[in-house]
């Protein structure tokens, strides 16, 4: 285990939650706003804020998420503390259990939630609520919320401390952009984005470390996703994969036995351009999930040893119909094991969002493509799927993806007055490839 200069990474990560503490607390911005890497613990972070909040004996603190589900695990993380914890819902939601258990006060109604330190909704919720105002607020995954959201409850707080990871998936809309792109404070933009615009003096913080990413994994993606560099939190070496000896003469050994060793694999098959289902594909990636569950991998990591089972492993795809044809050949070779069908996650990178795993396979986006579009050179998409692991992960894809970029260098239109993304999907595409050859393995 190497040894690094200059403070540790948990040292490195309590100085920016205190900084953005006392610059929270001390009510001189009207909006903080901070970066987080992947798995850097931004929900952690808001926890912080909050109990420490609540300890103060401050006013009522809103914290705005961006789905139920992350209203429901923040809820959870909070509760059964000293302070009382409050979820105001839609009409049709219903409490988790445990959630009542623990005590916290469920209601539809602001006003009915007056007694609780910390109320907790999305940010559809706090614009149909249209009574109350606060002193502050916190907004949670800042970078998945759209301006339009944003613009519906923003004038209700008095500040905002916005926390999210800008490597994630940009939200988007189903209706004609066309109308609105290169406007000023469009409401396709993120509701960072516009913070930052309306207010181009108050300060943004990052996040220095990545407490889900290995080394490995951590450079590669800062790298080629992110314009402010991030540590992992672990050292080399501290995690590790182990694999009983297997013949080399199947493919998915070899990928697995990469994978273990270097926290990357790059299974690609022969160039070709296939419909998006790509049947090769398919039983290539419900090979490699055959292979490691029934190979009896173990984890070693910070946390002791774990053994790599179904729950432990995650697919991620680009599109529905991938995670249909995927889902279907997995549930196969489960049955075939005795083990329940759905027991290893398959989806889209939009819902894999926030998750974690010990292992991904990740079906490459541009995989069989004839051409590159914008939603397959999105960087948020590829980012997403190559950051859900703690320990390894395997790419699969065709071959000539490189000669596909090169032929499709951009496709689609400039907007006057629109800011390019910070991040190019194209290069990040790029950078990438140069990374993977390196733990090529061929189908």
């Amino acid at each position: 285990m190497t040894s690094r200069p200059g403070p540790s990474p948990a040292d490195a990560h309590a100085a920016v939650v205190d900084e953005v503490w006392e610059r929270f607390a001390a009510a001189d911005d009207r909006v903080i706003g901070v970066y987080s890497p992947p798995g850097a613990g931004k929900s952690s972070l808001v926890r912080t804020v909050a109990a420490r909040w609540a300890t103060d004996g401050r006013p009522q603190l809103p914290i705005v998420t961006q789905t139920n589900n992350q209203a429901d695990d923040l809820v959870s993380q909070l509760s059964g503390t000293t302070y009382r914890v409050g979820r105001l819902h839609a009409s049709t939601y219903k409490p988790r259990a445990q959630q009542v258990a623990a005590g916290v006060a469920f209601s539809e109604t602001v006003a009915a939630l007056q007694g609780c330190d910390i109320v907790v909704a999305p940010a559809r919720k706090w614009a149909y609520s249209i009574q109350g105002a606060w002193e502050a607020a916190v907004i949670d995954e800042v970078y998945q919320m759209r301006s339009d959201d944003l613009l519906r409850v923003a004038d209700r707080f008095g500040r905002v401390l916005a926390v999210g990871d800008p490597g994630q998936l940009s939200p988007f809309t189903i209706g004609d952009e066309r109308l609105v792109r290169g406007r000023p404070l469009s409401p396709l933009a993120t509701a960072a984005d516009t913070l930052r615009l309306t207010h181009p003096s108050a300060p943004w913080r990052a996040l220095p470390v990545s407490w889900r990413l290995p080394p490995s994994a951590a450079t590669l993606v800062s790298d080629a996703f992110y314009i402010r560099p991030f540590q992992a939190g672990t050292a080399e070496g501290e995690r590790q994969l182990h694999c009983p000896p297997r013949s080399i003469d199947r493919a998915a050994n070899r990928a697995l036995a990469e994978a273990a060793r270097t926290g990357w694999a790059f299974v690609e098959l022969t160039e070709a351009h296939l419909p998006r289902t790509d049947p090769e594909v398919v039983e290539v990636i419900a090979d490699l999930v055959d292979t490691i569950i029934g190979a009896g991998v173990r984890a070693t990591d910070e946390q002791g040893v774990t053994p790599i089972g179904p729950g432990s492993i995650a697919v991620g795809v680009a599109h529905r119909d991938q995670r249909g044809h995927v889902t279907t050949a997995i549930d196969r070779g489960l049955a075939a094991r005795g083990l329940p069908p759905g027991s290893v996650v398959v989806d889209t990178a939009n819902r894999l969002q926030g998750r974690q795993f010990e292992l991904l396979i990740a079906w490459h986006p541009l995989s069989g493509r004839r051409d590159a579009t914008a939603f397959h050179l999105e960087a948020g998409r590829l980012c997403v799927l190559l950051s859900r692991h703690r320990h390894a992960c395997l790419v699969v894809s065709r071959a000539g993806i490189r000669d596909q970029l090169d032929a499709h260098p951009g496709v689609e239109p400039v907007w006057l007055g629109e800011e390019p993304p910070a991040v190019d999907g194209w290069e990040a595409n790029l950078t990438l490839l140069d990374r993977l050859e390196e733990h090529r393995v061929a189908a």
